[in-house]
């Protein structure tokens, strides 16, 4: 016998206090995560000596002025500090130092970064369907604008949810905030799925893991087929939160031309400016012009062959028949090579309307990715074990139950509810956003988080090593009006960041992954880190903003799409003197030094980057063209910079490393480069690249 559940059953299951999935909702408001976090007394140091004490383990001193000035250049602008930067910091300046690096336009490029991981930045589809993202640099700019100009993590936050229904005092701040909605936009999408709405719940299912894991730091969607195994996330949140996406509009252009099975898939973008209303439109009409066209020329090419690919076998069986079975056949033949022969030159005519079109694009506004309000502004019905001819009862527009905020309304009746999600991710009721972020700068800045579990802080994640801290740290977030910049100066001024990374048998002993800050953990650098250090070494780094995209050399109507067999850009030509945060990022199509260094994946939220050390890295190191080319720049760099092979050795380690060659150091480099000759200098400059001091951080 089959049992079949009432839906308006399903959704009391659904719903229930004590779902049956995992910890109930009442139990989760006494999770330590979804806890508001409480303030603190003491400052970051003596909280962190609290637990040294407990543990009886003893501290480092201060690290030495030639390590810290690199450590503090590398974590707040990805750069090296030049030899005269190096050579003029003092302790006694740490201050002012740190101010100078916070206001360089290189922090942004840095931290700005950082945030790009956890929003799956990509300037392509990626997936069975590599469509270019041609306008996601605006977000990309964005985001590195909004960390130089330190604007507030909340604001931000709202921005990126919602900052289309966001009020704004003129045109720029408009323009902002529309390309800030390109959060929602970005992710992979399967072009490929023809059943639109199979289509829609998996973007939808994509931008709530990405907005639960970059803000949250929870897995909303485990709760899409059921009620959430170990959080308090029952299915029917899921849905309320599925509701307001399903009432937006994500908005990431055209691609897929001329596959009518995919039509659905086609949206538009934001116009920017003050010409957007002007040129917007004609600029629509002809991609839709152009989209009709073309799906019309792979109708009739498809139909040609349709026809064409009968008749080798029809010729065939011709020499097998004869009589009038014979006669029949080949009037059919001469039949069907009349109907190829008129699909040709129907085929003919729309393959020059198309390719016309393509050459003669209307002045177009700028544009940007970014999401908009839908016409019909709908609740989601639960989709029972997440299929969509599986539907339960309609879920309300809302938001996780186990975050209960008053002061937070419920979307309003013929809106989406994107502002009252966004004011709910950034209240300072919710007890996660501060902290994961926190937790989130504290990580880059040690190499080991708080929370080890950087984008899980529910049931299964780990607890914190230092709560008292985090939530030190976290409520002096928000006292601060959500300031990285004060956030980041506070924690680099600290004794604990300050310390040396020499180890201590006794401690090692004790604490061997310095869970308790005994010492400043070494850190390798990342992949961008890396290639720029070399470009800074060499002297090819352009330190400035590209005023030409990359992607700009190529036509967005003739190269939409990156196909596999034939691309038109490959990974290897992807290169540039500007530094690597300006580099595109095609999903499937990374620069080496990027898959082998331990680049965010595109393709989800990254919270926190693998690290390895492998043989293909060092192998790259010795035998990358590009690396070499480097290596031979930076023997040019030394040699016409000084006549003594002393001083241009003296000059090769203050530009690596920050200090001197030792005596040792200086003898075995003065033997190598004795011929004089330039290929012996690069082979040095080259090994130099390549060794641990150069890509850990001290």
């Amino acid at each position: 016998m089959t049992w079949q559940v009432p839906l308006g059953v399903v959704f009391v299951l659904a719903t229930s206090f004590a779902h049956a999935g995992g910890m109930s909702i009442e139990e989760g408001r006494k999770l330590w995560s979804l806890i508001p976090p409480k303030a603190m007394q003491d400052d970051l140091d003596s909280l962190v000596s609290v637990k040294l004490a407990e543990q009886k383990l003893t501290p480092n001193g201060a690290a030495d002025p030639r390590s810290l000035v690199r450590r503090l250049y590398f974590d707040l602008t990805g750069l090296p500090p030049s030899p005269e930067e190096a050579a003029a910091f003092e302790m006694k300046n740490i201050e002012r130092v740190v101010d100078q690096l916070l206001a360089s336009k290189h922090f942004g490029e840095r931290w700005g970064r950082h945030w790009l991981d956890a929003a799956r930045y990509a300037d392509s589809n990626g997936r069975d369907r590599n469509v270019i993202f041609y306008h996601a640099w605006r977000y990309r700019d964005y985001v590195i604008d909004s960390f130089n100009a330190d604007k507030p993590y909340d604001q931000f936050i709202r921005e990126q949810i919602a900052g289309d229904l966001m009020a704004s005092k003129h045109q720029a701040q408009r323009d902002e905030m529309l390309t800030a909605t390109g959060f929602l936009a970005l992710g992979a999408k399967s072009y490929e799925e023809s059943k639109p709405e199979i289509f829609r719940m998996d973007v939808i299912d994509e931008q709530i893991e990405t907005i639960s894991r970059s803000v949250l730091g929870l897995s909303v969607a485990c709760a899409r087929c059921h009620d959430h195994k170990f959080d308090p996330i029952p299915t029917a949140d899921y849905y309320a939160l599925a509701g307001i996406l399903r009432s937006t509009q994500p908005l990431y252009g055209y691609g897929t031309r001329g596959i009518k099975a995919t039509a659905f898939h086609h949206t538009e973008w934001h116009a920017l400016g003050d010409e957007a209303k002007k040129l917007a439109p004609a600029a629509l009409e002809y991609f839709h012009k152009l989209d009709a066209e073309t799906l019309a020329m792979h109708e009739a090419r498809s139909a040609r062959y349709g026809v064409s690919k009968r008749i080798p076998e029809m010729k065939r069986r011709l020499g097998e028949v004869s009589g009038a079975e014979k006669d029949k056949l080949a009037a059919e033949i001469a039949e069907m090579e009349a109907k190829v022969a008129d699909w040709n030159v129907k085929v003919d005519v729309l393959e020059k309307s198309v390719e016309a079109m393509k050459d003669a694009a209307p002045p177009q506004p700028a544009w940007a990715m970014g999401a908009r309000e839908r016409e019909k502004i709908e609740n989601s019905r639960i989709h029972i074990r997440g299929e969509i001819t599986n539907l339960g009862d309609a879920v309300p527009r809302g938001f996780l139950q186990v975050i209960a905020i008053k002061a937070v309304s419920a979307p309003a009746p013929k809106q989406s509810g994107r502002l009252e999600l966004a004011q709910w991710l950034t209240h300072r009721d919710n007890p996660l956003t501060a902290r994961v972020m926190v937790n989130r700068v504290w990580q880059k800045l040690f190499g080991r988080a708080l929370v080890t579990t950087v984008d899980d802080f529910g049931v299964s994640g780990a607890k914190p090593s230092h709560p008292e801290l985090l939530d030190h740290l976290a409520v002096r977030f928000m006292d601060g009006g959500w300031s990285v910049k004060r956030l980041i100066k506070e924690i680099v001024l600290s004794k604990t960041y300050r310390r040396s990374s020499d180890a201590s048998d006794q401690s090692d002993k004790s604490d061997p992954d310095n869970i308790y800050l005994w010492r400043m953990t070494p850190r390798m650098i990342e992949a961008e880190v890396l290639r720029d250090s070399m470009l800074a070494l060499s002297g090819q780094l352009d330190p400035y903003p590209p005023q030409r995209q990359f992607l700009d050399q190529f036509n967005p109507q003739r190269e939409a799409e990156l196909h596999t067999f034939k691309p038109f850009l490959t990974a290897s030509a992807i290169v540039s003197t500007h530094r690597s945060v300006y580099l595109p990022v095609i999903r499937g199509t990374l620069p080496e030094i990027f898959t082998l260094f331990n680049f965010a994946a595109p393709e989800r939220p990254v919270a926190q980057r693998d690290e390895s050390i492998l043989p293909a890295q060092s192998l790259y190191l010795m035998n990358n063209p590009w690396v070499i080319e480097q290596a031979r720049h930076t023997a040019k760099r030394l040699l016409s910079g000084s006549s003594d092979d002393r001083e241009r050795i003296q000059r090769l380690y203050a530009l690596a490393f920050a200090r001197a060659p030792t005596s040792e150091e200086m003898q075995r480099a003065l033997r190598f480069v004795s011929n004089g000759q330039e290929t012996a200098w690069a082979t040095l400059c080259q090994t130099v690249m390549a060794s641990a001091e150069f890509r850990i951080l001290p």
